[in-house]
C-alpha cells in the first residue's frame, strides 16, 4: 500500500485511506453505503470493483467528488480555490491533523471570522445585536 498521499493509489487504497482518515471500520462504511463488510474488504484489497451505484454511494459517504475517488482530481478540487499558496499548504497540513486538533483550528478560524464580521458591522451605522446575529447566521 502506498503511504504517501501524493502518490497514485489504487481505488482500493483510496477507499481504505478515506475510511481510515474518518476513523470508520469496514463495517461502519458498509452500513453507510448499504453493502456487507466483506464487500468493503474486497474493494480495499482490489479483488472487486464497486458498481456504479456503490461508487456513487462511496463518494457521498466520504463527501468527495467522483473524480477524486476515481483519482482524476484532487480531493474537493471543484469546491475549494485558495489563491494564497502559503495558506493552502497550511490548510492541507491541518486537514491531516487528528480530529481534536482540526476542531481547535476550526474554532480559531471561526473566531477570526466573527471578529472580522463584527469589525465590519461596527464600521456601519446602527450596528446592533440583531445585525451581529444576522452576520453570524449568514
Amino acid at each position: 500500500m502506498n503511504t504517501n498521499n501524493d502518490e497514485i493509489m489504487t481505488l482500493g487504497e483510496r477507499i481504505r485511506h478515506l475510511r481510515q482518515r474518518r476513523g470508520w471500520s469496514q463495517q461502519e462504511l458498509a452500513e453507510r453505503v448499504g453493502v456487507r463488510q466483506k464487500q468493503i474488504s474486497s474493494y480495499e484489497r482490489n479483488v472487486n470493483v464497486p458498481s456504479g451505484e456503490i461508487f456513487i454511494k462511496l463518494a457521498n459517504a466520504f463527501d468527495v467528488s467522483l473524480d477524486y475517488l476515481a483519482q482524476r482530481a484532487p480531493e474537493n478540487a471543484a469546491q475549494v480555490t485558495i489563491a494564497d499558496l502559503d495558506l493552502l499548504e497550511k490548510v492541507q497540513y491541518v486537514d491531516r491533523l487528528g480530529d481534536e486538533d482540526r476542531a481547535v483550528v476550526k474554532q480559531v478560524m471561526e473566531l477570526v471570522i466573527l471578529k472580522d464580521r463584527f469589525r465590519k458591522l461596527v464600521g456601519q451605522s446602527g450596528g446592533g445585536p440583531a445585525e451581529i446575529y444576522a452576520l453570524e447566521a449568514g
